[in-house]
């Protein structure tokens, strides 16, 4: 099978002493969405340049449809890998629809003119990023959201088999991470495209991603997220920091000291955020609390919870955030 991508033997720094991890070889197929992570200077950024060939690695190859990367030409290998980099396009007085054009450059004949056919792809790319209605709109003065649409859209009209983006969502909040995310995972599978993005959002790529390639010190780890789950690759990728994953919800979060033990009963959407909350504020969920303490979680017209101590009602509140504020207070 030809992969769009064959990387073998690849090794990866600025110094033969000193790689920055060991030599690995590893496939991308069409149409799969991968997740490149890793810690900070591990180096996802060399890696993405060295795939585009802007850096030479210490040893290995990367084949393109295959063909040796060194051995294509600037032309051919636009019409075969597109790359969006971290830095946005801020040029003022540059319309989107024509900023997207100039991807057209490598197609164009010897008059170097776009032809109707080539401004349809344009306007198709346009199209699938949904902002065809931005195409007469100065890219200077869109919001960091649609300016990253549009540079995918530039991708997109280059018209090559292969994307690969530089952090594509590290410049936008919370509902954009996860519009942006959702639009390159549907490209991928409904366009056929190979996509590679490197990313520090690793609950999106859980949830997205087809495969997450995954850079450490000790090795280069390939496979889908939920291999990476269930062999505790996450658990390396942390280290000693102070995050932990969560195997049974798929969760990153914050490792806390416990502080007391706490029962808690109760039904509804409320007994999952109550749990979320104890656990936050440092208790561990059990049966049987060696401090005697029970939290049940109530529904009548309204939610509220009642506290006990040794099966004495001490408190009932009326708001998780009241919950909360009693029990950090001491009481009881």
């Amino acid at each position: 099978m030809n992969n769009p991508i064959s990387i073998s033997h690849l090794l990866l720094g600025y110094d033969r002493s000193n790689p920055l991890l060991p030599a690995f070889s590893v496939d991308a197929h069409k149409g799969e969405f991968i997740a490149l992570i890793g810690r900070n200077g591990i180096g996802k950024s060399t890696f993405i340049r060295t795939i585009i060939g802007s850096q030479q690695p210490l040893e290995g190859a990367v084949n393109l449809q295959t063909l040796p990367l060194k051995k294509i030409g600037r032309t051919q290998k636009a019409k075969l890998i597109a790359y969006v980099p971290s830095e946005q396009v801020r040029i003022p007085n540059l319309f989107i629809r024509d900023f997207i054009s100039l991807a057209r450059f490598p197609h164009l004949g010897w008059s170097k003119s776009l032809s109707l056919s080539d401004w349809e792809v344009v306007d198709n790319a346009l199209l699938l990023v949904g902002i065809e209605h931005l195409a007469n709109r100065d890219i200077a003065t869109v919001s960091d959201g649609e300016r990253q649409r549009a540079m995918i859209a530039f991708a997109l009209a280059q018209d090559s088999n292969i994307i690969l983006l530089d952090e594509p969502t590290a410049f936008l909040d919370l509902p954009n991470k996860f519009e942006m995310v959702r639009l390159l995972s549907n490209l991928a599978r409904n366009q056929r495209k190979t996509i590679i993005y490197s990313t520090h959002d690793l609950q999106g790529a859980i949830t997205e991603a087809d495969t997450i390639w995954m850079m450490l010190d000790t090795g280069f780890i390939s496979g889908c997220p939920e291999d990476i789950v269930l062999n505790s690759h996450f658990d390396k990728l942390l280290g000693n920091s102070h995050i932990v994953f969560e195997r049974e919800t798929g969760v990153f979060k914050n490792h806390r000291k416990a502080i007391d033990e706490i029962a808690l009963e109760g039904q509804d959407d409320a007994l999952f955020w109550t749990k979320k909350m104890l656990e936050r504020l440092g208790y561990t969920i059990t049966a049987k609390p060696k401090s005697g303490l029970r939290v049940e979680c109530l529904k009548d017209n309204r939610h509220s919870w009642k506290v006990y101590t040794n099966g004495i009602l001490h408190f009932e509140a009326y708001s998780l955030t009241e919950l909360s504020k009693r029990l950090m207070q001491g009481k009881p």
